[in-house]
């Protein structure tokens, strides 16, 4: 039998159900490369080993329904490279992964699903969730709180506080799904974190960030003039955003926006990092296709795990971003 992925260098193909060892299909010299686990229920998982018959082993502990094992011999310097490679080509071929990084969408069930349905999940993504959804029980961590709580008042005498509570709110409140009920869990925001740059605030889901408000400078088109103003950078859903725009229709429409190749391995590969102004921003939300690029980006990464940044969660700048009661809505 040969691997269905042998056009993809998998030379090796190996019957592993029940199997405790692969050592007698290896030497000791030709246990390095990438490897592909093949499930019973039609899953896969792409990993890279150093001794692959020492993994296979490992993963044996965690995986009882292993049956197939595709193996091809990459030099170790490769390996990293060749794995996220062959990760994505899995991807674009519609394979089901149970690899969390470097893939876009993580399959079965998850973490989220526990406090957010995926009823609920499938709601919030269709725009069919009311008001009451933005206001379900907080969690509260005073300790933490009284941790950032000068930074936090710090940053109340910048300029741009208004702004930045601003930018937040509708940020949190459009593109986070029940925003109290997965806030520090599944995201966190912080406040004035360190860094060379002069960033004011990060919003991190899972291991990655996917917004960041900083300082930045600016050319005013008329005068020719520098300037300093609100720089937005933003991570999001790179197939959605370009199945309703081209660069140039974005470019057009937002005169600050800026395509940087900034790629975090968490989000996977079908995601795509802009930077606009805060004005130009806060417009780019008001759209839906550029708001849907986001919200399932913010899904997908929600989807993969809990938010290992909360250490630096800012409970008082989550205030601002969590208020409703400056919006109109009925109470």
């Amino acid at each position: 039998m040969q691997s269905e992925f042998l056009d993809l260098g998998f030379d090796k193909y190996l019957y592993a159900k029940d199997r405790p060892s692969l050592a007698d299909c290896f030497t000791k010299d030709n246990r390095c490369g990438i490897y592909i686990l093949h499930f019973q229920n039609g899953e896969y998982y792409v990993g890279l080993a150093i001794d692959v018959v020492n993994r296979h082993a490992q993963h044996r502990l965690n995986h009882l329904d292993i049956e197939y094992i595709s193996f091809k011999e990459v030099d170790k310097t490769k390996l990293a490279e060749v794995e996220k490679l062959t990760v994505y080509k899995l991807e674009n071929l519609k394979k089901s992964l149970r690899n969390i990084n470097l893939v876009s969408i993580v399959s079965g069930d998850t973490d989220l699903d526990l406090i957010v349905s995926n009823r609920d999940q499938q709601q919030w993504s269709n725009y069919e969730l009311n008001v009451d959804s933005l206001k379900t029980e907080r969690f509260n961590y005073p300790e933490l709180r009284r941790k950032y709580s000068v930074k936090f008042t710090k940053l109340k005498s910048s300029k741009y506080f208004e702004q930045i509570c601003e930018i937040l709110q509708s940020y949190v409140l459009n593109a986070i799904p029940f925003p109290c009920k997965t806030e520090y869990s599944f995201w966190s925001c912080s406040c004035l974190p360190a860094g060379r740059n002069k960033v004011f605030s990060r919003l991190n889901i899972f291991w990655q960030e996917v917004l960041t408000i900083y300082e930045d400078e600016f050319i005013d088109i008329e005068s020719g003039k520098e300037f300093k103003d609100l720089a937005i950078s933003v991570h999001l859903c790179k197939s959605k955003l370009f199945a309703a725009y081209t660069e140039a229709d974005l470019k057009e429409k937002y005169l600050s926006i800026d395509f940087t190749d900034h790629f975090y391995e968490p989000g996977g590969q079908d995601q795509q990092n802009i930077i606009l102004s805060g004005l130009d921003f806060l417009n780019f939300l008001d759209e839906e296709p550029a708001l849907d690029s986001i919200k399932e980006f913010n899904l997908r990464l929600m989807r993969k795990g809990g938010c290992i940044f909360n250490r630096y969660h800012c409970f008082d700048l989550a205030d601002e971003a969590l208020r409703t009661d400056n919006l109109g809505f009925a109470e």
